[in-house]
């Protein structure tokens, strides 16, 4: 592995850095980010992004490979949580953790394949550190341990990242499908119903009937994630108060 170089690329100045073909490393990193949203992870290569820019393949790996423009890509998307600058509010705690994860939520809505590019191990360039910084500040106040407040933001982040994929997943059936979600049910339930007798799962048939009632169809959306999101609310707020009565 190339740790060095991989950092050295993070914590450069993209604009200031031009390579052999005249782009700087800023050129290749916003075009493939566009070309990521386009076509997804797995429309990512130096030659496509080459393409994209008029130059010879080689000329993409003037900086480094594509490990590197993937770590690159990742931590400077990671500027669009917080585009002011400014984090979320740390006066309350509940407040602030509720707006890191909206803001997580549109960004990895308006980025898809940012879950999947984004390593476990990261190497943590400037703009994610600065985003996980702004994202530690509401729970300065809150009298957990340090190991609790990561562990807090991660569960919180874990939330996130599972329901919009989920999300994505269901914008891309819709858009295969031609369907919307009531559209597919109104497909769907007249022959599952034919096959599948509501009184051998009853329980499961009423739940299901109740959910889509109250959804218009709808499956999954900001509903759903902002109920699984004030229920870990609840669970942390459990734990901060736990904390708060042990040090009275």
């Amino acid at each position: 592995m190339r740790f060095e170089q991989t950092l050295a690329l993070l914590w450069g100045d993209d604009s200031k850095r031009v390579g052999r073909s005249g782009l700087t490393i800023a050129d290749y990193i916003t075009t493939a980010t566009a070309l990521l949203d386009e076509t997804g992870a797995g429309g990512l290569s130096m030659r496509a992004v080459a393409e994209r820019l008029g130059v010879r393949t080689m000329a993409a790996y003037s900086f480094g490979n594509k490990e590197d423009l993937v770590a690159l890509i990742v931590d400077r998307v990671c500027r669009e949580a917080y585009p002011s600058g400014a984090g979320p509010r740390a006066g309350n705690w509940r407040t602030g953790l509720a707006e890191v994860a909206h803001a997580n939520r549109r960004l990895e809505l308006a980025h898809p394949w940012l879950p999947e590019l984004q390593t476990v191990r990261s190497l943590m360039g400037p703009c994610e550190l600065r985003k996980r910084d702004l994202e530690l500040h509401p729970l300065e106040s809150t009298g957990l341990s340090d190991l609790e407040k990561d562990q807090v933001l991660t569960q919180l982040l874990l939330h996130v990242s599972g329901t919009t994929r989920i999300e994505t997943a269901l914008q891309r059936e819709r858009a295969d499908s031609g369907l919307t979600d009531d559209q597919w049910w109104r497909v769907v339930m007249p022959i599952l119903e034919s096959i599948a007798d509501p009184a051998e799962f009853p329980i499961a048939a009423r739940v299901g009937l109740a959910v889509q009632a109250d959804r218009n169809g709808q499956l999954w959306g900001e509903a759903t994630f902002g109920f699984g999101l004030e229920r870990l609310l609840d669970g942390f707020a459990t734990l901060i108060a736990r904390h708060t009565a042990n040090q009275d």
